[in-house]
């Protein structure tokens, strides 16, 4: 929305239009940047005076010191260095004409030469087999170590000689004239050059233009002799030596383009800083209005496919570098090419701003015609085949769900090659299947554990649904399971707290008929109800420590120190401390005990309560004159305790009943027990990580105590 302000006079003015006038100012003068930047650099490359168009080499420019220093000069120094020295080793035209310059070495190597393009020849067209090849020296020539049949039936040395001996006849006279024309052409050189001083003595003739001496001791000077055999007569001289004026104006302009080039690379980097600054802003403004800073704007060139837009990008890009060069080489009408150039430049921005828009708007890659293609045939897969398919396997049972899958499968598989399109997905939907099973097997086993955490699965398949199920078994059993415990504990600590509050006026109680025990009461019925109440009182007492120590163990709250115990020791020590309430009994006790020692990783004095128990039921519910078994064995992992005793009345309580608190045998509940000791000796065992089970076949009554062995001790 354009902004109205309110002037001093009251009316008003919009100022979104005045932003907005701004926003295209900003752009048309970035442009403009951009377009005189491209034109300034081009403009100073192409000038007279620049550095590609002079001898001189740009590395050289700035990593030599001196014009001496140069590729230009060393080349220069080498090139009439070569061309003295062939003077004066030819010497002159008649000793060249004469036959003195070629030796019968390089006779031999031409027709070496001569003779491997020939034996190639031969062997490309007319070798039956692959054949060897050895060097003789003898004949100084590579000879067939096997001698493959020829059309002509000779060997090649002898064919060689007899097709090419007009040319082997014809070698000196070749080599001859090749020198001689190498000798004109240095000589030629060195005559021509008027940058040099040079003497030459060949043959008695002189080509100089100063004395050898004062030549060959220059500055900038090279000289060479040739002696004869006696290495006394001088045959040949030759000396150059550039004129130094000619070396100071080289050096002079090797200085001033080592300026201009340091002064172009400045304006150039310049150029380049606000052509880079300039498209920068163009790309952080495009598609930005002032009037909505935030919406991203497109005009109509943005709605051209993208490839377009990429293919015009590439040869707007090509034009620039192409009329660039142009204009080195000045291939066109200087100001025509010009013109294309700075076209080219803003084309190219131009297109780079189309896709910046894109790239801004997240529509470069859904404005091209591949994707606008694709998401067509998409489409209609998805409205007429997919859409159904999906409704049809959603809809249905398992049993349809799985046709589906086979039948269309069934039918892509049927096309050639189309494993290319439906392997992909096939892999994709499997995996997919695949992680929500493993999702759902991983839940039920976190439930089964007791962590009833919620199983994640998305979509609607059958995995989600199970999931979904599953969820809400999950949270109606944690929700029991936490009201469960939440009563337990609620239950332990008021059988805790009652217990305890039972307590203190129980022992006064107690104390109290004990001393009226003391008295002397002489009514008979007195003195009875005075037993009574002691006999009851001690009997609630043991209640109430049975209730007690029972509460103490189911909830955990008790002291477990953990000791290598003795089994053996342990049950014959118990038996021996009862040994007393076993004769009086009448009870006939069998006691297994193996002799190898069996330890156990559990609390004595825990264990020992736990065996105790056991053996208070024997002595209170066996019947009399019975059998009582006491067996003690080991496994591999843990220890055995079995007490097996005939009860004395009819045991009328399933097994999984019997452990549970006040529980007992008997069901008109005439005996003494509390119905608490297998309870509190079954937490105990739980505290120990042991077990307790309890077997009843008829009259026959089986408690095991299971206790882990100890960790047997390394070396």
């Amino acid at each position: 929305m354009d902004t109205k302000l309110k002037t001093d006079d009251g009316t008003e003015r919009t100022e979104g239009r005045k932003l907005k006038r701004y926003n295209i100012i900003f752009k048309a003068a970035a442009f403009i940047l951009i377009a005189a930047s491209a034109f300034y650099a081009i403009k100073t490359l192409i000038a007279p005076e620049n550095p590609f168009a002079n001898q001189f080499y740009l590395n050289d420019l700035f990593s030599e010191t001196h014009y001496e220093e140069t590729r230009q000069y060393y080349w220069m120094f080498d090139g009439l260095v070569r061309n003295i020295d062939t003077v004066v080793n030819y010497g002159s035209e008649q000793n060249i004409l004469a036959g003195n310059t070629v030796s019968q070495e390089d006779i031999n190597l031409e027709i070496q030469m001569l003779y491997d393009n020939y034996l190639e020849r031969i062997h490309r067209t007319e070798v039956d087999h692959t054949s060897y090849y050895f060097y003789d020296y003898e004949t100084e020539y590579y000879m067939e170590y096997s001698e493959p049949y020829y059309s002509s039936g000779r060997p090649p040395w002898e064919r060689f000689q007899a097709e090419q001996k007009d040319e082997i006849a014809n070698i000196k006279a070749v080599a001859v004239q090749r020198h001689l024309t190498d000798f004109r052409a240095a000589v030629s050189a060195i005559e021509n050059n008027k940058n040099i001083k040079y003497y030459i003595y060949t043959d008695g003739e002189i080509l100089s233009t100063g004395d050898f001496n004062e030549i060959a001791g220059g500055k900038y000077a090279y000289a060479c002799t040739s002696y004869a055999n006696d290495q006394k007569t001088v045959v040949s001289q030759g000396a150059f030596a550039f004129d130094e004026k000619y070396i100071e104006s080289q050096s002079s302009e090797f200085e001033a383009v080592k300026i201009y080039v340091t002064d172009c690379i400045i304006k150039c980097a310049v150029c380049a800083a606000v052509f880079l600054l300039a498209l920068a802003y163009l790309v952080f403004a495009a598609g930005k209005k002032s009037k909505d800073p935030h919406g991203i704007h497109h005009v109509f060139i943005d709605k051209i496919y993208s490839e377009a837009i990429a293919a015009l990008l590439v040869l707007s890009g090509f034009a620039v570098f192409y009329t660039g060069y142009a204009l080195f080489d000045e291939w066109f009408y200087r100001k025509f090419t010009y013109a294309l150039y700075g076209l080219s430049v803003l084309l190219a921005v131009s297109l780079l701003l189309v896709i910046a828009r894109q790239v801004k708007s997240r529509a470069l890659l859904k404005n091209t015609a591949v994707f606008i293609l694709l998401r067509g045939i998409c489409r209609f897969l998805s409205r007429f085949i997919f859409k159904p398919v999906k409704k049809l396997y959603e809809a249905g049972s398992p049993m349809v769900k799985t046709f589906v899958i086979i039948a269309v499968l069934g039918l892509l598989t049927a096309v050639p090659f189309a494993f290319v399109i439906t392997l992909p997905p096939a892999l994709i939907f499997a995996y997919r299947q695949i992680m929500k099973y493993a999702a759902v097997k991983n839940g039920v086993k976190s439930i089964k554990s007791g962590v009833y955490e919620k199983i994640e699965v998305k979509g609607s398949g059958e995995f989600a649904l199970l999931a979904a199920d599953i969820n809400d078994i999950s949270a109606g059993l944690g929700t029991e399971v936490e009201r469960r415990l939440k009563s337990e504990r609620l239950k332990t600590e008021l059988i805790v707290n009652v217990s305890h509050d039972i307590k203190t006026p129980l022992t006064s109680i107690i104390t109290y008929a004990d001393l009226l025990k003391n008295e002397d009461v002489e009514n008979e019925a007195a003195r009875k109800y005075i037993n009574v109440i002691s006999s009851k009182a001690g009997r609630l007492k043991t209640l109430t420590d049975d209730l007690f120590d029972a509460a103490k163990a189911s909830s955990g709250n008790i002291a477990v120190n953990f000791e290598d115990v003795d089994i053996n020791a342990l049950v014959t020590q118990g038996l021996g401390e009862l040994d007393d309430k076993i004769k009086a009994s009448s009870l006939d006790f069998k006691v297994s005990i193996p002799n190898k020692k069996l330890t156990a990783r559990a609390d004595g004095r825990l264990l020992w309560r736990v065996f105790e128990n056991l053996l208070s039921n024997v002595f209170k519910y066996s019947l009399t004159g019975s059998r009582v078994y006491i067996n003690v064995f080991g496994d591999e992992r843990s220890v055995n305790i079995e007490v097996k005793n005939i009860s004395a009345q009819e045991l009328n309580i399933p097994e999984d009943e019997i452990t549970e608190r006040f529980k007992r045998g008997d069901s008109s509940r005439h005996s003494e027990g509390s119905g608490l000791g297998l309870d509190i000796a079954k937490s105990l065992m739980l505290c120990q990580n042991g077990e307790l089970t309890i077997k009843i076949d008829g009259d026959l009554f089986k408690a095991a105590l299971k206790i882990p062995k100890s960790t047997p001790k390394v070396g």
